[in-house]
């Protein structure tokens, strides 16, 4: 039992430790991190909200890698 206090009190210290670095820039901007790689979908947000993603991120094209099996599509 006192191996699971200690255990949770480390945890809920090094939470607390972890929130305490962060301003509320840095909050804000975590969560807007879900409209972060679709600039449209942060556009919107900042028209709705008035709060800017500034980690905005474009995704780049892939194109699919070729599988074992395309000699078969030829």
């Amino acid at each position: 039992m006192l191996i699971f206090l200690t255990s949770f009190l480390v945890f809920c210290v090094g939470i607390h430790r972890c929130l305490l670095r962060l301003n509320a820039q840095d909050l804000e901007q975590a969560a807007l991190l879900p409209f972060a790689d679709d600039p449209d979908a942060a556009r919107n947000m900042t028209k709705a909200t008035g709060r800017r993603c500034e980690h905005v991120v474009t995704p780049l094209f892939e194109t699919p890698e070729p599988s074992a099996h395309d000699w078969l599509d030829a």
